[in-house]
């Protein structure tokens, strides 16, 4: 198996799009499954939409440490990073807008309370046919 390298993980990142993201409270771990919007020209950052008011955009403001868990059908990805939450920026909700989640926010880039949250990768671990081991991305 071929070690793991930076180039691999973004070669495997251009087949992936859901994953679960984790988040950490005071009582544990919660994780939930995200679309990364259909990325495929992966720079070491992710974005998901979300409404405001979840759970997970709490947790995120308390600690904007995730975890992205993604599955492939040659290639797992596992990343670790932090997390930024956008609100009310038109501009950058237009940039990663896709038609493909109009089904959660059928008012698209004028749902209210709409936030963008962008994921950067520190660290990735990766298994499968691209390679295999931690890569370090900060």
């Amino acid at each position: 198996m071929p070690k793991a390298t930076k180039e691999a993980v973004v070669k495997a990142m251009k087949q992936l799009d859901i994953c679960f993201m984790v988040t950490k409270d005071g009582e544990g771990f919660c994780s939930r499954p995200m679309s990364n919007n259909a990325q495929v020209d992966w720079d070491g950052d992710n974005w998901f939409f979300s409404n405001g008011d979840t759970r997970k955009i709490t947790q995120i403001e308390k600690n904007p440490t995730v975890m992205l868990d993604f599955s492939g059908e040659k290639d797992w990805v596992s990343l670790r990073g932090a997390a930024q939450l956008h609100r009310d920026d038109k501009e950058l909700f237009e940039e990663h807008w896709t038609s493909d989640i109009e089904r959660w926010f059928p008012e698209g880039t004028d749902t209210p309370g709409l936030v963008l949250i962008q994921v950067t990768a520190e660290e990735a671990e990766l298994f499968g046919a691209s390679g295999e081991g931690i890569v370090s991305l900060g």
